[in-house]
C-alpha cells in the first residue's frame, strides 16, 4: 500500500497536470487551438495564426461560424499582446483581402487592415516556387517597415486563411469573403517585392 506521502505526492502531481492543461488549452474545442498557437481567445474561431520569432500573429472571428460578428487581428506573445485591430457589424471598421501571383506559380493571398498611412499585411502563399510560406509585413507609402516570414509550427499549423473567411481565387475578381467584415478589393501591396529574393528577412 502507498504510504501517506506518496499518496500526496501523487495528488499533487495530478492537481500540477490540471493546472498546466488550464493554462496551454483554455477553452479548447476542434475550432479552437491552444493558446499556444494563436492570441485567440475562447470564444474565438481561428481564422490564421503563425508563429514570428517568440511571437504570434492571429486572426481570429467571432460569432456564428461563416458569419462572423467580430473579427480580430492580435500580434505579440501570449501573455502581452502588442498590436490589436477589431472589426466588428457595429464599429464601421473592416479588415480588405486580395489575391496576386507573386512569382511564376505562386499565388499570395492577403489580408490587411490600414492605420493612418500605415497598413498591416499578413498573407500566405500557395504554389511551387514560393519564396516562404507565409508571413505580416508593416507597409508605410513604399517604405517595407517589417517584412517577417512566419516560423513553421511544430504541432498545429494554421498558416493559412480559412475558408470559413474567405475563398481565395488567383485574383481579386475571383476571391469571395464570407462576411462584410472583410471586404475584397483589387489592391498593389508590392507582393513581388515582399516575396522576391532576400525578402524573407525582418527589415
Amino acid at each position: 500500500m502507498l504510504s501517506r506521502l506518496e499518496r500526496s505526492l501523487n495528488i499533487w502531481a495530478a492537481l500540477r497536470c490540471l493546472a498546466l492543461l488550464a493554462w496551454v488549452a483554455p477553452g479548447f474545442t476542434k475550432d479552437t487551438p491552444p493558446a499556444a498557437v494563436s492570441l485567440c481567445q475562447a470564444d474565438e474561431a481561428v481564422r490564421f495564426s503563425c508563429p514570428i520569432g517568440r511571437k504570434l500573429v492571429s486572426l481570429c472571428a467571432a460569432g456564428k461560424p461563416g458569419a462572423p460578428e467580430v473579427l480580430s487581428y492580435r500580434y505579440g506573445a501570449v501573455r502581452h499582446v502588442e498590436k490589436t485591430f477589431v472589426a466588428s457589424t457595429d464599429n464601421g471598421r473592416r479588415f480588405y483581402g486580395t489575391a496576386s501571383p507573386a512569382r511564376p506559380g505562386a499565388s499570395v493571398s492577403q489580408v490587411w487592415f490600414d492605420q493612418g498611412e500605415t497598413r498591416y499585411l499578413i498573407s500566405a502563399c500557395t504554389g511551387g516556387s514560393c519564396a516562404f510560406r507565409a508571413g505580416l509585413a508593416v507597409l508605410q507609402g513604399d517604405r517595407i517597415l517589417m517584412n517577417a516570414r512566419c516560423d513553421r509550427a511544430e504541432d498545429v499549423d494554421l498558416a493559412w486563411f480559412s475558408s470559413d473567411l474567405v475563398r481565395f481565387g488567383s485574383g481579386a475578381a475571383d476571391s469571395k469573403s464570407a462576411t462584410s467584415l472583410l471586404q475584397i478589393e483589387d489592391a498593389d501591396n508590392d507582393i513581388v517585392r515582399l516575396y522576391g529574393v532576400g525578402s524573407a528577412n525582418a527589415r
